[in-house]
């Protein structure tokens, strides 16, 4: 019976310093390094991952997924610390949900990346097909935007949209397809 508590505390004392060990890794970046790739398979670790280097200076450049269900970023080192460029990662299976987040994202001074737009596996047993995207919040900007996600899988229906959408002042800023085509229109805030 000892040597089981004994064991027990063994395995918590394991736990409790293997968190801050897995907490404390950082990318490895050169000092001289001017392209970055980051790649994994979790949204939330890319997020983590790119505003950890955005703080080296990096900035993306574009996003690609990769195979299945990993999505891949390369980014430069173009800015110099503290003004330097800040990351979220939006990912979703719904479009009703994407539009609504870009744009409460864009209030608070997010702007759509258009070269980061992703369809990807999800991750889990029920996970759908994930649309992810990369804002950006540039160092020193005022610029607010704001969105409109159009989805269809009619192109007729989609060139129609879009036309629409161009003459209220919006402009194409992207497009990721899955089981539908999505294009996202910018424009500057009215707000």
């Amino acid at each position: 019976m000892r040597s089981l508590k004994i064991c027990a505390l063994c395995v918590l004392l394991i736990l409790a310093l293997a968190v801050p060990m897995a907490t404390a890794q950082r990318v490895k970046v050169d000092a001289e390094q001017r392209y970055l790739l980051l790649a994994t398979k979790r949204t939330g670790t890319m997020e983590k991952e790119l505003n950890e280097v955005a703080d080296q200076g990096f900035r993306v450049l574009v996003g690609s997924p990769t195979s299945g269900a990993e999505m891949a970023v390369f980014m430069e080192r173009v800015a110099t610390p503290p003004k330097t460029y800040k990351y979220k990662l939006l990912a979703t299976t719904r479009t009703g949900t994407m539009n609504r987040e870009l744009n409460e994202a864009a209030a608070d001074g997010w702007r759509l990346l258009p070269r980061t737009m992703i369809s990807k596996q999800g991750v889990g047993p029920f996970a759908g097909i994930e649309i992810i995207v990369l804002l950006e919040r540039a160092p020193d900007t005022e610029m607010k935007y704001e969105y409109k996600l159009l989805a269809t899988t009619l192109t007729r229906t989609l060139q129609k949209e879009v036309t629409e959408s161009m003459a209220a002042g919006y402009t194409l800023a992207g497009m990721v397809s899955r089981d539908e085509h999505m294009v996202i229109m910018e424009r500057e805030s009215r707000r």
